[in-house]
């Protein structure tokens, strides 16, 4: 993924917020974000404003919460997902071209399952 990403000027951890950010549509706070990858809320604003200066991230006040800054991304932000993830999807195709149509099934369901469980015990 590293050298994937790298062509992008983009790390695998930013690649993860913006893609986490696109999933949870803009609901997130930097705050949220810091919990979710296990940082403290000064990394994780750090690792924003990098986003930030690059116009993939943009921060918006929240209506019902004045003091809460929501994260989304912008055009470019999206843009540049899109094509991160179209390049993954290449490279995980060249990774588990080796596996039959039912092992690629059972892997599928077993990652789900990983990250399912990993997203309840986020959420608790």
């Amino acid at each position: 993924m590293t050298r994937a990403l790298e062509k992008y000027n983009i790390t695998v951890t930013q690649f993860t917020v913006l893609y986490f950010v696109r999933h949870d549509k803009g609901d997130l706070s930097s705050a949220q974000l810091s919990r979710r990858f296990s940082m403290t809320p000064q990394s994780m604003n750090e690792l924003i404003a990098v986003l930030q200066r690059k116009k993939l991230l943009k921060k918006a006040v929240d209506p019902a919460h004045k003091r809460i800054l929501r994260i989304s991304l912008t055009t470019k932000g999206t843009q540049l997902l899109n094509d991160c993830n179209a390049v993954l999807d290449h490279v995980e195709e060249e990774l588990l071209n080796s596996m039959t149509t039912s092992e690629m099934e059972k892997f599928r369901e077993l990652v789900g399952k990983i990250l399912a469980s990993g997203r309840e015990k986020i959420s608790t």
